[in-house]
């Protein structure tokens, strides 16, 4: 096989290994590898998250992310359990604090019955603290499908799964450009040229600029937004039983501070989202020049600033004061003190931004010469990484007519 290879998935987050798992089911005759840049697999999003397996009561009727949700959450708890991975259904409460938040949450339950979520239900504030003691809340709506688990464990699952089956999962192999060839596309990494036939770029932070190494004029642009978590106090893990949110802000993809606990008996808070000034920039203060020059030349600079300066704003202050952090927990858990403010961690979500400045809310697949480009799956796309996968390899051709092969 070489460094020749019929398909090539750069990425090796859990959508790349997933849809390198559904293109090996669909064609096992065909060479496939995954390329990732860093030693291990699942580095950045699927391992810098709280583990939630959504439901898909936020998403709008008809999109990917409704569609992609409902279908992925259940395969996702399936594999787990087959697996023998860990996996707690504790199920989720959206939670309303103020009296002008009950028709959000009524439409939130609305659209999750549209999606097709099952056992959805509004609780009152009697039976509210009845259930959970000290939790804000003048009403809420049930989740019960809700669930977590360990997106980094079910990667390296996966990675181990495709080497098993004889695709290669090659790390340390940061693909750094791309040339088009005869036979498909020749990727310089950092690890020597590797050949493919057909390229699906799942990329995450980088995938816009891997597109446009391959003669792609991306439709969006990737804004990094990191999220920080506070790990809560072991108080918080009799007190918050269960997965806990606000309502969110509509306007914004994003969904606020929650209450997690999490497959390892912990509690997060978090996330916030504030923009990065680096595509890896895990701590405040973190930057790069060339992603500060790609923003400043951002089509939709300028709309964007119009549109979430505000949140922009108010996001970063959370990430610097921990005080305004607390405030966010305390919406919801309001015997939260400082002391419960335990360790600090971040994750950085791969943001598409539109070239009017308005936030992408769904999956963004685009085509290229021989490739497909997935240029946006951030939350919950580790919830529906199998039913992207699946879909990323039907939109690629594989099942029907296949691409053109390695040699």
């Amino acid at each position: 096989m070489g460094n020749r290879f019929d398909v090539v998935v750069v990425g090796g987050g859990i959508v790349g290994l997933a849809t390198a798992t559904s293109i090996r089911a669909r064609r096992p005759e065909l060479a496939v590898a995954v390329l990732d840049k860093e030693p291990t697999v699942g580095s950045h999003q699927t391992g810098h998250n709280s583990g939630v397996v959504h439901s898909g009561v936020y998403y709008r009727p008809g999109s990917l992310k409704a569609e992609l949700t409902l279908q992925g959450r259940r395969r996702m708890l399936d594999f787990a359990a087959a697996e023998k991975l860990p996996v707690g259904r504790i199920g989720k409460l959206i939670v309303a604090t103020r009296a002008e938040e009950i028709p959000a949450l009524d439409g939130i339950l609305e659209r999750g019955r549209q999606n097709g979520v099952d056992r959805l239900r509004r609780i009152e504030r009697s039976e509210l603290e009845e259930r959970i003691p000290g939790l804000a809340g003048i009403g809420a709506l049930e989740v019960p499908s809700a669930a977590i688990t360990d997106y980094g464990a079910i990667a390296r699952r996966l990675a181990d799964q495709l080497t098993a089956g004889g695709a290669a999962v090659l790390v340390a192999h940061e693909v750094r450009g791309a040339t088009d060839i005869d036979s498909g596309w020749r990727l310089a990494t950092t690890a020597g040229d590797v050949e493919a036939g057909f390229v699906i770029n799942c990329g995450g932070l980088e995938a816009d600029r891997i597109a446009e190494a391959m003669h792609v004029r991306p439709p969006v642009s990737i804004v990094p937004f990191r999220g920080d978590f506070y790990r809560l106090s072991p108080r918080a893990r009799l007190a918050v039983p269960t997965l806990v949110y606000p309502i969110p802000d509509p306007s914004v993809p994003f969904l606020g501070v929650h209450l997690t606990p999490t497959v390892h008996g912990e509690v997060l808070a978090g996330p916030n989202a504030a923009l990065a000034l680096a595509r890896e920039g895990y701590h405040p203060g973190q930057m790069q020049l060339e992603q500060l020059w790609r923003m400043a030349a951002l089509p939709g600079l300028v709309g964007l600033v119009r549109n979430y300066g505000g949140l922009a704003a108010r996001e970063w202050l959370k990430s610097w004061s921990p005080a305004q952090f607390l405030d966010a927990v305390r919406s919801l858990w309001p015997a939260a003190t400082e002391s419960d403010l335990g360790e600090r961690t971040s994750g950085v979500r791969a943001q598409a931004v539109r070239a009017d400045g308005t936030m992408e809310d769904d999956f963004v697949l685009t085509r290229g010469p021989r490739a497909l480009h997935v240029l946006n799956a951030p939350s919950p796309a580790a919830t529906a990484a199998f039913a992207i996968g699946d879909h990323v390899a039907r939109e690629a051709g594989f099942g029907g007519v296949s691409p053109p092969t390695a040699g």
